[in-house]
């Protein structure tokens, strides 16, 4: 999903509790699949947010920050589905996919 919702071969996202993540505009929402909403720039396209219903944080594209090369990944989601030749970060732990719906 991470890869269509992008347009590109994998999603870097940060974690954050809901309550601490204030738009300055209205990102536009889209339920995903049946257990998640995505967001976008309303005016360009751009990915936003990902956010499970289950949960109370709310992921950010990290390419969307000020300054992206702050964040330090902590490890690879979704591994069973990497492509071959994304080769980020290889001395990461790498967690597979757990949501199921």
């Amino acid at each position: 999903m991470c890869r269509r919702w992008t347009g590109a071969p994998f999603a870097t996202l940060a974690w954050f509790a809901r309550g601490t993540v204030q738009w300055t505009g209205k990102p536009v929402s889209f339920r995903s699949s049946p257990i998640a909403v995505r967001t976008h720039c309303g005016a360009c396209g751009t990915p936003l947010s990902l956010a499970y219903d289950a949960r109370d944080d709310v992921a950010l594209t990290v390419g969307t920050f000020d300054t992206p090369e702050a964040v330090h990944p902590t490890h690879h989601y979704g591994a069973e589905s990497r492509l071959a030749w994304a080769d980020i970060g290889p001395a990461l732990p790498a967690k597979p996919t757990r949501e199921r719906w």
